[in-house]
This record gives structure tokens, C-alpha cells and sequence, in this order.
């Protein structure tokens, strides 16, 4: 009925005696005392007795959460967005936050990109306490999900980021931060966190050469004859998308 310990309990009205028990208080001739007294209701050793309460656990797998506990209990701690998002108290500007949308944990990507070469340094995650005090520290904070805390980047190790600018993207699921960075952003020690994993992947170096069948099987075009064909040019494209200098050959 109470799940947190410290929560008020109603009063539990006058005691009936001094023992709890409608008498006077004064000890029986020839009672037992050596059984020990029961606690009034509402006392410290009643309230010992109250489970503590279980943490809020985020959801696991892809939407970063990873499945650990937030910090917040279910003692109205924080409130909860459409379809029961956790939700940290924050004193984020309440215009910014209508805009956001968050996983199960109350979290959403955040892109760390170098302002002016607009290299990408590292992706983290912030709810809507660590964008608060990015916008207004100038230093991008994140949410830590493996300690369960905020953490300001380079406050330990001096590989500070400095903000420059935030941006929200078209869904509000994910923020672009551009900042300047000191020193190289990965943990690994590395620049970026995207050195040195390169996946192998089909390029097209130039738009004549020869390119991938789309879905549909037909061989694609250079850029330069579709446009010609859009154009109306009789000597461009048809509709088929087919030379028509190579049809009459």
C-alpha cells in the first residue's frame, strides 16, 4: 500500500493506552515481561519492514538503453511520456522538450561532429537533463548507461568538447552537436571513434562508368544523359531511359 519507506502514512488515530492495548499502562501483577513489546504502527521498526523499491529498468537492445536500471525509483521520482517512456527530472526549456522523442529509457542519440571540418567524432547518449546542460554550459554532457550517471566529456581525461552548436534532427530523435574538439574523441585514443573500421563497400567512382541494376533489373544511366532526356532533348534519353543513338545500332 506504502511502496517507499519514507512516504507520509496517514495519522493511525489515538492510542488507546499507554500500551497500545486500551489499558492504562500499568503492568499486570504476574504478567510475562520478558516477551518483547510490539511496535506501535507507524514506528521506525514498521517502516523497516516496507520492501525497498525496485528500479525502473529501461529497455534493452538497439535503442541503447541496455537494459540496466535508471536511476529513479517508483515513488514519482520522474514522470513518464505517451507509451510509458521514463523521463528524468530535468529543467529543460519545456518548448524543447515537446520536441524530442526518446526510447523506453528516456534517451536519444546525440552526434559529436568537428564544427569546422565536419568530421564525425563519436556518437553518445543524452536524455533531457544532459542537453540542458549542454545548451547552457557550453561543454557537451552525456548519459552514461554502463554507470548510470552524466558525464562531461574530458573532465577526466582533458579531451574537452567545447560547443559551437546544437541541432535537432526532422524525426527529434537524435541531436547533432558540432564542437570543438581537444584532442582526439575516442576513449581508444583515437581521433575519431570510426578509425580504423572501415567496412568493404561497392563504389562508383565516376558517374559514366558502369553502375549497379536497380531493383527493377534495368541498367542505370549517367547522370548526365538522364538529365539531357528530362529535358526534352531529342537527342538525349527516352522515356525507357535507353540511348536512343545506341537503339539504332
Amino acid at each position: 500500500m506504502y511502496p517507499c519507506a519514507d512516504q507520509a502514512r496517514p495519522p493511525t488515530g489515538r492510542r488507546r493506552g499507554a500500551d497500545g492495548r486500551g489499558g492504562t499502562g500499568r503492568r499486570r501483577r504476574g504478567r510475562r515481561t520478558d516477551r518483547p513489546a510490539r511496535s506501535a504502527p507507524g514506528s521506525d521498526r514498521d517502516a523497516r519492514r516496507v520492501p525497498a523499491p525496485a528500479p525502473i529498468l529501461g529497455g534493452g537492445g538497439r535503442d541503447g538503453s541496455g537494459g540496466r536500471p535508471v536511476a529513479r525509483h517508483r515513488c514519482g521520482a520522474g514522470r513518464e511520456q505517451n507509451g510509458g517512456v521514463t523521463i528524468r527530472p530535468s529543467a529543460l526549456d519545456p518548448a524543447i522538450a515537446r520536441r524530442l522523442r526518446r526510447n523506453d529509457a528516456g534517451l536519444f542519440p546525440a552526434v559529436a561532429q568537428q564544427y569546422d571540418t565536419g568530421e564525425v567524432l563519436m556518437l553518445g547518449w543524452m536524455d533531457d537533463e544532459a542537453l540542458h546542460r549542454t545548451l547552457t554550459t557550453g561543454r557537451a554532457t552525456y548519459w552514461s548507461r554502463s554507470r548510470a550517471e552524466y558525464w562531461v566529456k574530458g573532465e577526466t581525461s582533458g579531451h574537452r568538447q567545447w560547443v559551437r552548436s546544437v541541432a535537432l534532427d526532422c524525426d527529434g530523435d537524435t541531436v547533432l552537436v558540432r564542437v570543438d574538439q581537444v584532442g582526439p574523441a575516442c576513449h581508444t585514443g583515437t581521433r575519431t571513434c570510426f578509425d580504423g573500421n572501415l567496412l568493404p563497400t561497392v563504389t562508383v567512382e565516376a558517374a559514366d562508368t558502369a553502375r549497379p541494376r536497380d531493383l527493377s533489373g534495368a541498367a542505370s544511366v549517367s547522370g548526365a544523359a538522364s538529365v539531357s532526356g528530362a529535358a526534352g532533348d531529342p537527342a538525349g534519353v527516352d522515356r525507357a531511359g535507353v540511348s536512343k543513338a545506341g537503339a539504332d545500332r
